[in-house]
């Protein structure tokens, strides 16, 4: 990067100031990720958007704790404050008042030469994960605490909801092995605030509507699309998956999945959409952790996204499918059996 782009990206770019984090501990933004130097003061030259910061202590032997990290939607040249909870082990964001902001704003050269770069290497890869996402989503999304973390804090069980004698012997007997887990519940304020994904099959369908809603769950792909603004979502719950490891956004963009490859009747609805939704999964799919890349039956992505090509094959989008498939192919050695003939799939050219 030359001196007048650098100094135009310093002037125009957002900061995160940052104190009092312990030498070595992991910090990252985005996909970028480091072991902090001692005189670490947090990072410049932000683009605009959302972007993800987070942490993780390091123990002796090399270990790390679990990421601990906040999402926010950047502005041009805001500034945001941070500082190190030596008890909780993790960044909390400060709120400072506007005066405070702006004696920042005035002395930041003076930071200069303590605050990291942004990895302008890794934006290209990270505006394709996140393109479409909106400050209106991110800020609908975000936990209520602030904090993305691994994975929710649960309340501890109360003692007096706690099985005993003959209640125990009924539950063995019924062989739930729900009902012999302890009835843990999030701590409220600390999950992702995502749309709750509603069942392929509605509660109280006669036959007739389980098979109808089995073979097509159309109506679940109605409700999300009517809900919220849902390639957002998509693209924001494996972002933070991605970057802060966070549990509970894996699973609410695996329900997603699901649910958009096991409709047809949607794919000619929502033509639109879907063409986004391939696009967006080609840059996913890739990034996807090695217990979830085994291309059989056994990996539910793998089964999902078969059920989704083999739909736009059977439906009005067919190149979109076929670019989706040979790019799975080639990065991930993903072949699917769709059992076509490969003459009457469409031709797709890469310029």
């Amino acid at each position: 990067m030359d001196e007048r782009t650098a100094q135009q990206l310093f002037e125009e770019g957002a900061f995160a100031l940052i104190t009092d984090v312990p030498e070595g501990t992991e910090f990252g933004i985005d996909l970028s990720s480091y072991k902090t130097a001692e005189n670490f003061r947090g990072v410049k030259m932000i683009p605009p958007g959302p972007h993800f910061l987070f942490t993780a202590c390091q123990g002796i032997y090399g270990d790390s704790a679990p990421r601990v990290g906040y999402l926010h939607y950047f502005k041009s040249k805001e500034i945001l404050l941070f500082s190190w909870n030596e008890e909780k082990e993790h960044l909390v964001k400060l709120n400072v008042s506007e005066e405070e902001i702006q004696r920042f704003r005035e002395n930041i050269k003076d930071l200069d030469k303590f605050l990291a770069p942004y990895d302008y290497s890794e934006f290209s890869d990270w505006r394709s994960l996140t393109d479409t996402v909106s400050e209106d989503t991110v800020n609908k999304c975000n936990p209520e605490c602030g904090m993305v973390q691994t994975s929710i804090e649960l309340e501890s069980c109360p003692d007096s909801e706690r099985p005993r004698g003959k209640q125990v012997e009924k539950k063995l007997q019924n062989s739930n092995e729900e009902d012999l887990l302890p009835n843990l519940k999030p701590i409220q304020g600390t999950a992702p605030r995502f749309t709750e994904v509603p069942p392929k099959v509605p509660e109280n369908c006669s036959s007739s509507e389980i098979s109808k809603h089995s073979l097509d769950c159309e109506e679940s792909v109605n409700f999300l699309m009517s809900s919220c603004l849902l390639i957002e979502e998509v693209q924001l719950s494996f972002a933070l998956f991605l970057t802060g490891h966070s549990v509970e956004s894996l699973a609410h963009w695996r329900h997603c999945l699901n649910r958009l490859s096991g409709s047809q009747n949607s794919i000619d609805k929502y033509q639109d959409f879907y063409l986004k939704y391939l696009e967006v999964l080609f840059y996913q799919l890739p990034l996807l952790p090695e217990e979830l890349m085994a291309p059989n039956d056994m990996n539910t992505v793998y089964r999902d996204v078969r059920e989704l090509l083999l739909n736009c094959f059977s439906g009005t989008l067919t190149i979109g499918a076929k670019k989706l498939m040979l790019g799975l192919e080639k990065t991930m050695n993903w072949r699917f059996d769709l059992d076509e003939d490969p003459d009457d799939l469409p031709v797709v050219v890469e310029i």
